[in-house]
């Protein structure tokens, strides 16, 4: 086995009875350590047959610069009367009125080389259209500076700001109860004077971020209000998102291949709340199977949005661990907050934090083998920059503390998936992602993963290998242990034509790998990796019918279910509404 958490603990002391402990780990080390010595190999499920464990998943850009933008009608600029250039005065004072935004020193210079000389009247409305250039540069778009009928007395000269604010909205679309969430989204922007469009378009995006909604606005003179804007909203409301998909991702413990569904019931209630149900089953059927539900909704006027979501999985591996009559079940709740610090079109910085509950059971021939209760708190950043480069990026970090509370599994629990894996450790995960486009046709993906603890984990919280994102040529979870970092470099092509695919195509190669490690209390550091390339393609055959085919080489080492290094073939269908 490929396993590198230390050995459990011997059977003597652990429950079932020994002897039965020790003959269950005795047909594990026949069936499943092949050449490496028993003495070295844990008394373990294979890491690609336990339950529980989530693959590390490359981080994604929030950004939407697809989104509809805000429209603001023109205005125009103050224009200086007719022969306004051959009217002169002396300069003595520039008296500019409403001004808010900024302090009168950052305006002064651009009139202040005028004070005390002979100037002409286009000379000082070009000072009164420089500020309103200095306000729609800022974003503040809807702000106009003029310049009042006066006589000139004495060298003054009169300027007044008219600083735009939202006066008025009026919404367009029957989207039903959701109304109330786009309502809540848009009203934080009335009365704020000066508008900025930067404060439009973070309340319109997150409104377009409202599970299935599509949100447009524009700005329009107020016909009454003296500075103000009419805000027109226009929305609309996809009711359902489903899928239905198949592909051979999943371990081979769990079957040959797996068919996933998923169900969204968009928006439906006043806080844009939004239910979510999925299953999963492998093939043949009794060897896995999951569902699981999600509930998700709009908290605050300012984005914050939270989601408590509740799964059941259950597997019953198959292969060389069929005779054993291993069952496995997976019982996970969680709770999940998300605020946008900053959301914008170029780019996003979101907190979360997250309550995650996970019960972890597994049965061998109907007795106890193990037995994990995690309570986890998370708490993490995510940001993404669209740059002048052509590119984006994408980062998260996230802070894991196990909690020795709720009923959480004890240190030096006998039936714990590791020997000396602790329930109330404390790790550290991090992702980054790099979109690059490199021409029209060609673009270049560039992901890393990684994760640390000083303190040994319980299985379902280490850093897996293998997979569709890391490891792509082995099986998923190939390995784990208590620390890994895992890279993948991608080249894309774009083959779609107007007549070939149109609905989007591109062929690819990788290469990838990672390495991972455990450290425990009463062995050195070890370690272990594993490298793949390959080529595939990815393709949306219709408006609704996605494919994808790809043909990995592990290279580093044998995959532990073949037995060899030899190219694998892997496929996905999926089908969406």
């Amino acid at each position: 086995m490929r396993r590198l958490s230390e050995p459990r603990r011997p059977a003597v002391h652990c429950q079932p009875p020994s002897s039965l402990r020790a003959g269950l780990a005795a047909v594990l080390l026949a069936l499943a350590a092949g050449p490496v010595a028993a003495q070295n190999v844990p008394i373990q499920l294979p890491s690609g047959a336990e339950p529980g464990r989530q693959l590390p998943q490359p981080v994604m850009p929030e950004s939407t610069p697809t989104a509809p933008p805000v429209t603001v009608q023109q205005g125009g600029a103050t224009e200086a009367p007719a022969g306004a250039d051959k009217l002169t005065f002396t300069l003595t004072d520039m008296r500019i009125e409403g001004i808010t935004r900024y302090p009168a020193d950052t305006v002064r210079p651009l009139y202040q080389d005028l004070i005390g000389k002979t100037i002409t009247v286009a000379d000082a409305f070009k000072v009164a259209n420089d500020i309103e250039l200095r306000y729609r540069n800022d974003g503040y778009v809807t702000t106009r500076v003029i310049v009042p009928a006066q006589t000139i007395d004495d060298g003054h000269f009169r300027i007044v700001v008219v600083e735009g604010y939202i006066a008025d909205v009026k919404y367009d679309g029957d989207i039903g109860p959701a109304q109330a969430a786009i309502e809540k989204l848009v009203q934080r922007l009335r009365g704020v004077r000066p508008i900025n469009v930067a404060e439009v378009e973070r309340q319109l995006l997150l409104a377009n971020d409202l599970n299935g909604m599509t949100v447009r606005a524009s700005l329009e003179a107020s016909p009454k209000d003296v500075g103000g804007s009419v805000l027109v909203v226009h929305s609309e409301r996809k009711a359902v998102d489903a899928r239905l998909g198949i592909d051979n991702r999943a371990s081979p413990y769990l079957g040959w291949s797996e068919m996933t569904g998923q169900v969204t019931l968009n928006s439906f209630g006043a806080r844009a709340d939004s239910l979510t149900l999925t299953g999963r089953v492998g093939f043949p059927a009794y060897r896995s199977k999951a569902v699981g539900a999600n509930y998700d909704m709009l908290v605050t006027d300012s984005g914050m949005t939270l989601d408590i979501a509740a799964s059941y999985a259950k597997s019953e591996p198959g292969r060389d661990l069929a005779p054993l009559n291993v069952a496995s079940d997976v019982q996970a709740y969680s709770a999940t907050a998300t605020y946008p610090l900053i959301r914008s079109r170029l780019q996003n910085l979101r907190a979360f934090g997250m309550l995650d509950v996970r019960n972890v059971t597994t049965d061998i021939t109907g007795i106890p083998f193990t037995r994990d209760r995690l309570r986890v708190l998370r708490a993490g950043l995510s940001y993404d920059r669209t740059d002048s480069w052509n590119g984006i990026t994408a980062v998260r970090g996230t802070v894991h503390q196990g909690l020795d509370a709720m009923g959480a599994s004890k240190e030096g629990n006998e039936l714990a998936s590791r020997a000396k894996g602790r329930p109330d450790f404390l790790k550290f995960t991090a992702e980054l992602t790099r979109l690059q486009q490199l021409s029209d046709r060609f673009s270049l993906v560039a992901t890393f993963a990684g994760q640390y603890s000083a303190n040994p984990l319980l299985a379902s919280e280490e850093f897996a290998l293998g997979g569709p994102n890391f490891g792509r040529g082995y099986d998923d979870g190939e390995m784990s242990a208590d620390s890994g970092m895992a890279a993948s470099l991608e080249l894309r092509y774009a083959v779609s034509s107007d007549r070939f695919l149109p609905s989007g195509a591109h062929v690819y190669t990788f290469v990838d790998g990672g390495r991972i490690w455990s450290r425990s209390e009463s062995a050195p550091l070890t370690r272990a990796k594993l490298s793949s390339y390959g080529a595939g393609m990815r393709a949306n055959l219709t408006k609704n019918l996605y494919a994808t085919i790809e043909v990995a080489k592990p290279m580093s080492s044998d995959v532990l279910t073949q037995g060899n290094k030899d190219p694998r073939v892997f496929f996905s269908l999926s089908a969406q509404y």
